[in-house]
């Protein structure tokens, strides 16, 4: 499907977060962020520019300290920007899920049980269990606990557990940190295709350009500079414009 005929999943314009204390602040500012439906968008930027928050934002985590327009395209469309926190813990259920570069799985369960716990949370059934994990080679793991097995067999079982709840959306925090670049691509490679295939829309924030190039059908980047002596700018620009895009 083209770009232009994909609806528009998530849109975000006027909207930032002041970090820091009195002795450094960051004004992170996102003029416009828009997500198509099982669209892979990848945020890319240095360590402290703002990736996590804007993920924290758009999670229902943080609230931004401004926004003019916060909508997530449901039926009906949903301010996103005006939610009591019950709704926000009732939408972040329905529509989101997470995959961290650190946590997401529960050391006390195995591999099999953090999978099915995360199924069970949006009554997904015991079939959608096994496609995940065959299509992510996590056979060989299931029964051992996250603290037995390697940093990149623990992201993809993170990753297992965002997918396997099947959200409109996916927030992927450095979700392939633990892995060599060959099998950080990969992996990456195989996150989108899965993501693309069930029509769930990916947002990932990463430091790494050579990781998304080629792999993301839209790119952002944060542009840093400092405005004084204690304050820090973080702007979020889009790099990467597809064809047929509207804008």
């Amino acid at each position: 499907m083209r770009d232009a005929q994909r609806p528009t999943r998530l849109h975000i314009r006027g909207m930032g977060k002041v970090r820091g204390d009195i002795h450094r602040e960051v004004r992170i500012d996102i003029p416009e962020f828009r997500v198509r439906s099982g669209e892979f968008v990848a945020v890319v930027g240095p360590n402290g520019s703002g990736k996590s928050t804007l993920l924290d934002m758009v999670g229902l985590i943080l609230s931004p300290d401004y926004v003019e327009e916060f909508v997530l395209h449901e039926d009906p469309p949903l301010n996103l920007g005006a939610l009591t926190p019950r709704e926000k813990i009732r939408v972040r259920r329905r529509f989101l899920a997470y995959a961290l570069q650190r946590g997401g799985l529960l050391e006390f369960l195995s591999i099999r049980e953090n999978i099915r716990f995360s199924a069970k949370l949006k009554d997904r059934p015991p079939e959608k269990v096994a496609e995940v994990v065959q299509l992510l080679e996590l056979e060989d793991i299931l029964d051992k606990r996250p603290g037995k097995i390697s940093g990149g067999q623990r992201q993809k079982a993170v990753i297992a557990c965002a997918l396997v709840q099947e959200p409109h959306i996916i927030l992927a925090d450095e979700p392939t940190s633990a892995l060599d670049p060959p099998s950080a691509r990969k992996l990456v490679e195989t996150f989108r295709g899965l993501t693309q295939e069930a029509g769930i829309s990916l947002i990932m924030v990463t430091h790494s350009w050579e990781l998304i190039q080629g792999c993301a059908e839209t790119i952002y980047r944060f542009n840093v500079k400092e405005d004084s002596d204690r304050l820090l700018h973080s702007l979020l620009i889009q790099d990467h414009l597809r064809d047929g895009d509207p804008r």
